[in-house]
């Protein structure tokens, strides 16, 4: 087993390269060390990690460990869910996303749902998944879900259109668990809040009852009635009680 330390250097080495505003760093660099990053997560067993490197990996420069390191504060480090919501430089006004983006989502999905067993959507969450969901929309919105949805997978989209299906797997999980920013008490958050456009929710809403298991929309439309003032999962865990 890979110890936290060697974890640590190989998230640093990882967003380093994620840089695309350095133009020494192509498109077969970025996917090349999310490539190597991937395999040594799905190594057995999976290596550790500490606590901080959570939301350093996910947010890299704009994480509070980045923040409050006086090495780490020093460097560029663009975390998974800039990379996953990175823009394509060539795409028009922003409908489309850098090629490395859908390697990066991908690995997202699989840090937060599959890393060390994981939980799926409504198990228990790994420290990944915790981090994700302990985000604020704001930061949430870097990942740029409603491009994924949107144009991923699809003819017109291709590789610049991201990951329909990973994206919908990380909003999934986002809708049934999101936390206040101290992972304590739920703090339901709106499908309209990450997806602003009603056409991508109606795809998502397809896509969950094609793909999502029943606890898991049980879930997701218990925190939607709570968001809307209407009850939600930890009421009706009440009532059953």
């Amino acid at each position: 087993m890979a110890d936290a330390d060697r974890s640590n250097v190989e998230i640093k080495v990882l967003l380093r390269n994620l840089d695309t505003a350095k133009t020494s760093i192509k498109h077969k660099d970025r996917l090349r060390r999310l490539n190597k990053f991937r395999n040594y997560v799905t190594a057995r067993p999976p290596p550790e990690f500490y606590d901080d490197d959570h939301s350093l990996l996910l947010l890299g420069s704009d994480s509070p460990t980045a923040m409050e390191d006086e090495a780490l504060s020093s460097m560029v480090l663009v975390g998974l869910l800039g990379a996953a919501g990175c823009p394509s430089s060539s795409g028009h006004e922003g409908a489309s996303l850098k090629r490395s983006a859908r390697p990066a989502i991908s690995l997202l999905r699989y840090l937060c749902l599959e890393f060390d067993g994981g939980g799926g959507v409504t198990g228990e969450m790994n420290g990944f998944a915790s981090a994700l969901c302990a985000l604020d929309v704001p930061r949430l919105r870097t990942m740029r879900l409603e491009v994924h949805i949107g144009k991923g997978d699809g003819d017109d989209g291709g590789s610049r259109g991201g990951s329909k299906d990973d994206a919908c797997h990380l909003l999934a999980l986002v809708l049934a668990r999101h936390t206040d920013p101290d992972g304590v008490s739920d703090e339901p958050v709106a499908a309209a809040d990450l997806l602003p456009d009603p056409r991508n929710r109606a795809e998502f809403e397809r896509w969950l009852v094609e793909n999502a298991a029943p606890d898991a929309r049980r879930r997701i439309k218990e925190n939607a009635q709570a968001k809307a003032g209407g009850g939600g999962a930890a009421r009706a865990e009440d009532d059953e009680d």
